[in-house]
C-alpha cells in the first residue's frame, strides 16, 4: 500500500492506528517529534495554519485531522508520514547522539534520551550549570508523575511548599500537577540529572 493511501485511511478515522496486535498513537508520536525539535504547540499551529487548540487536541487524540493538515504537521516536524504507522521498536540512544531539546529554563542543556514515538513516557537528561534551573516562577505539567534522579552535583527542587535538597544518587518522584521549580544551588559545580515524565506532557 502506498504511504499516501495509508495516511488517507488513518486520517479519516481516529488517528490511533492498529498494526497487528500493536496500537499506535499517532498524536503522541507527533507530540514527541514536536518536543524533540523544541517547538511549542503555538509555533506548530502557526506554521500549519490551524489553531493552538486544534494541535493540542490532536496530540491528545481528541480530534481528527484531514489528510492535508496531517501532512502539513509532518512537514513542519520533519517526520515522514510512513513513520507514524511503523510499530514501536527498541530505541538505543548513544551518548554522543542524544538529540538536544529546549523546554525553557536557563543556564542548562537538555537532551531527549527516551520516549520519542512513545505515548507512555518521556525521558530527559539535563546538564544544569551553577545557578541554572527552571526559573523563579513555579510551573505545572499535565502528567501523572515526574521522577528526577540526580547523578552528579546537587539539585534543589521545590514542590508546593516542600523543598528537597538532592545529592548524587537521590531520586524524587512527585505529581507534576503541583506547582514546582528546581535549581542547581551550587556556585561552582554542575548538576546532571535524569527526568522521567509519565505520560509525556502536552
Amino acid at each position: 500500500m502506498e504511504i499516501g493511501q495509508k495516511v488517507a485511511q488513518q486520517a479519516t478515522h481516529a488517528h490511533t492506528a492498529s498494526i497487528g496486535d500493536t496500537t499506535i498513537d499517532v498524536g503522541a508520536r507527533l507530540r514527541q517529534a514536536r518536543l524533540a525539535k523544541g517547538l511549542s504547540i503555538q509555533e506548530v499551529a502557526d506554521r500549519v495554519g490551524v489553531s493552538k487548540s486544534f494541535i493540542s487536541r490532536f496530540e491528545r487524540d481528541v480530534v481528527n485531522a484531514s489528510v492535508s493538515t496531517l501532512l502539513k504537521i509532518c512537514d513542519v516536524l520533519d517526520v515522514r508520514p510512513g513513520q507514524l504507522f511503523e510499530p514501536p521498536v527498541t530505541k538505543f540512544v548513544p551518548a554522543d547522539q542524544r538529540p538536544p531539546i529546549n523546554l525553557g529554563g536557563s543556564r542548562m542543556r537538555e537532551y531527549l534520551i527516551g520516549g520519542a514515538g512513545n505515548e507512555h513516557m518521556l525521558a530527559i537528561f539535563s546538564i544544569i550549570e551553577p545557578g541554572g534551573g527552571s526559573g523563579d516562577e513555579p510551573y505545572t505539567l499535565d502528567a501523572r508523575s515526574d521522577m528526577v534522579h540526580v547523578q552528579t552535583g546537587s539539585l534543589s527542587v521545590t514542590v508546593g511548599d516542600q523543598v528537597y535538597i538532592m545529592q548524587p544518587g537521590d531520586t524524587l518522584t512527585f505529581p507534576p500537577s503541583i506547582p514546582h521549580t528546581w535549581k542547581n544551588p551550587s556556585a561552582t559545580e554542575t548538576c546532571t540529572a535524569l527526568w522521567v515524565i509519565v505520560p509525556p506532557p502536552v
